[in-house]
């Protein structure tokens, strides 16, 4: 059963009362709106590599950020294991060498990739990965492949594996910028198969690329079946002048019959019309801004259970403080 949308009703007493109260608590909300669909520069460049491990394929990206005095981030890829993994956030600062952390453990990280001499944005790289419970190192190579954003004057068209991977697959975004855009524009996610490295499918489409890092979906499970789905800002044009903007958000999930990720457009409506939370038990929470009641400073949240991307149970209902 899917419960109706919108169904709430404000009270009508006190609302003068409250009226400053509520602009006052309404207005950073507002902004974080105008941020998300306002278009953001791409000031934090990324650039991929490949090379071998030996005879290994292999693909590094990083992604410098110029704040907190300078850090590098970003994914480190080998065709043996098909395993897209973060790397560790690390301090950086020019003319030093850089030594940062594979999280394949996120508490304890057993391999780092050591480079020396390390320039950001370099056309090649050299150094080793690191066995950091033996120390032992294994010669690395590496070319430039692409540059992703940077300055507005850069145009950049390649693909960004995403930093996250299922049971069975891992994800690749293909993103493209023209010189003098602010908004890096991807068209199709790939999804890739972790057992022989093959498509298994392609999305087309038209999404925001991040504007920091690599991660463009956001990827979690919104449903009772346990596979990672994943949802991306929507990327759209205005008529009028031309200006880019983010949003709304859509959702993919997987479809356990077919084997694919379709969207899901009931779950979109509900997020274009409130928040949306999700629990690991696939239960999914949903609060129109009209469920709020700030006299009592109260907010109401709708339960669902997400048996499959065609159908919405509703569970219940439930009120938190705030």
């Amino acid at each position: 059963m899917t419960r109706p949308i919108g169904g709430s009703t404000q009270k009508k007493a006190g609302k003068r009362r409250y009226l400053r109260h509520f602009l006052f608590r309404l207005t950073p909300a507002l902004w974080l709106g105008i941020v998300l669909a306002a278009p953001t520069a791409q000031a934090n460049p990324t650039t991929t590599y490949r090379g071998t491990l030996g005879s290994t394929p292999v693909e590094l990206a990083l992604t410098y950020d110029s704040q907190y005095g300078g850090g590098m981030s970003g994914y480190w890829f080998t065709e043996s294991e098909r395993l897209p993994m973060a790397l560790e956030s690390t301090p950086f600062h020019p003319g030093s060498a850089l030594l940062i952390n594979i999280m394949d453990n996120p508490t304890l990280p057993a391999t780092a990739v050591s480079l020396q001499p390390f320039t950001e944005g370099a056309e090649s790289l050299q150094g080793s990965l690191v066995d950091l419970r033996t120390g032992t190192q294994q010669p690395l190579q590496l070319q430039r492949v692409m540059r992703f954003g940077g300055s507005q004057r850069e145009a950049f068209d390649g693909e960004l594996l995403q930093p996250v991977f299922d049971r069975d697959f891992y994800f690749a975004v293909h993103a493209s910028r023209k010189a003098g855009e602010e908004v890096g524009r991807v068209d199709s996610i790939r999804v890739i198969s972790r057992n022989n490295g093959r498509q298994v499918q392609e999305i087309q489409g038209s999404w925001c690329m991040a504007s920091v890092g690599t991660q463009t979906l956001s990827f979690g499970h919104f449903q009772e079946e346990q596979r990672m789905d994943f949802r991306a800002q929507s990327y759209r044009l205005t008529e009028a002048d031309g200006r880019q903007w983010c949003s709304p958000t859509q959702y993919y999930l997987f479809y356990r019959d077919s084997r694919v990720y379709l969207r899901h457009p009931q779950m979109e409506q509900f997020a274009a019309e409130g928040d949306l939370r999700f629990s690991p038990s696939g239960q999914m929470e949903f609060s129109q801004q009209g469920f709020t009641d700030y006299e009592k400073r109260t907010r109401r949240w709708d339960y669902y259970r997400v048996i499959s991307p065609e159908r919405l149970q509703y569970l219940s209902s439930g009120e938190e403080r705030f």
